[in-house]
């Protein structure tokens, strides 16, 4: 009723009876309600162990503890057998509420996610997913506005979990945003020689030339083009691995446009959105569908709707 009564009327008042209902709680439990409501906002898997390793809270006190805490937090099951119980609060709404107040500026957030890093295990699968969702632009670390800093907690979270692929792609696409070429490229060496090259890191190689044509300062116009011809190879080279990702087929979109900028051809944008509209039939997937709509109303000159990767 609450979340219906804040989205129906999108009151700022409604916020005062969730801040007297945490107000009405002891001290030790106002801490464990809003570590728990942050997590659960910045991506977390929040679980019964997790609590007791960043809180430092006895194991012999939860069920004393989830009992005050009953129709605030409630306990799932997660895997009997390992003995894992996730923690949740009642809804997203109001952990949001909760986090805004309590963690209400930006080095709170960092610290808190520092924490929690330093406390993951990942030999859990659920905290294995953690790591996946901290690199969430949704909710994640992508979040923060300092580059220096995101690149911080992605190379804690690759040293504390060398096999995962989520925050080593991140932190390469951060280089590139930043035009740092020789880290970005040293990044995806080391990505190759560890894991081979996925759909992502082509990705990542093809934005990196891409990138170098569009920014690279002192070079001649000729050059730029030989770079842009080096990227549409790399680009089809991925293409003919994975002919039905849609973001690398984007990605031979971009370096399309981005020739038709430098040259007023329109042979290698033809090509990619050829091959987009192919995807799309065989994909059935309607976000192809709007990948087509936005490129070719970006050649056009046309208004179209910004993402994450236009920004």
């Amino acid at each position: 009723m609450f979340v219906c009564l804040k989205n129906i009327f999108a009151s700022e008042t409604f916020d005062d009876i969730i801040l007297r209902e945490y107000a009405s709680l002891a001290p030790e439990l106002q801490d464990i309600y809003r570590y728990v409501s942050a997590m659960e906002i910045t991506g977390v898997r929040v679980h019964r162990q997790l609590v007791i390793r960043i809180l430092r809270i006895s194991a012999n006190s939860i069920a004393a503890i989830l009992d005050r805490l009953t129709d605030i937090i409630s306990e799932y099951e997660v895997s009997d057998r390992e003995g894992i119980y996730g923690w949740r609060t009642r809804h997203s709404v109001i952990a949001g509420i909760i986090t805004r107040f309590k963690f209400n500026d930006g080095a709170k957030i960092i610290e808190l996610l520092d924490l929690v890093i330093d406390n993951l295990s990942p030999t859990y699968d659920i905290e294995a997913r953690t790591i996946r969702d901290l690199c969430s632009v949704e909710t994640g670390i992508p979040k923060i506005p300092d580059k220096d800093t995101q690149n911080r907690l992605y190379r804690k979270l690759m040293s504390i979990a060398p096999s995962e692929r989520v925050p080593r792609h991140r932190l390469i696409r951060n280089m590139i945003d930043a035009v740092a070429y020789d880290k970005a490229e040293t990044e995806i060496r080391i990505f190759e020689n560890d894991f081979g090259a996925d759909g992502p890191v082509y990705r990542y190689k093809v934005l990196l030339l891409l990138s170098r044509a569009q920014h690279a300062p002192g070079i001649l116009q000729e050059d730029r083009i030989q770079i842009l011809e080096r990227a549409k190879e790399m680009a089809l080279l991925a293409i003919s691995r994975f002919p039905l990702n849609k973001t690398l087929l984007a990605a031979y979109a971009e370096v399309g446009v981005e020739f038709y900028r430098l040259t007023r051809s329109y042979e290698c944008f033809d090509h990619a959105i050829e091959l987009l509209k192919e995807a799309e039939a065989k994909l059935g997937d309607p976000d192809v569908a709007r990948i087509v709509n936005r490129y070719v109303r970006r050649v056009q000159g046309q208004p179209y709707d910004m993402t994450e990767e236009d920004n």
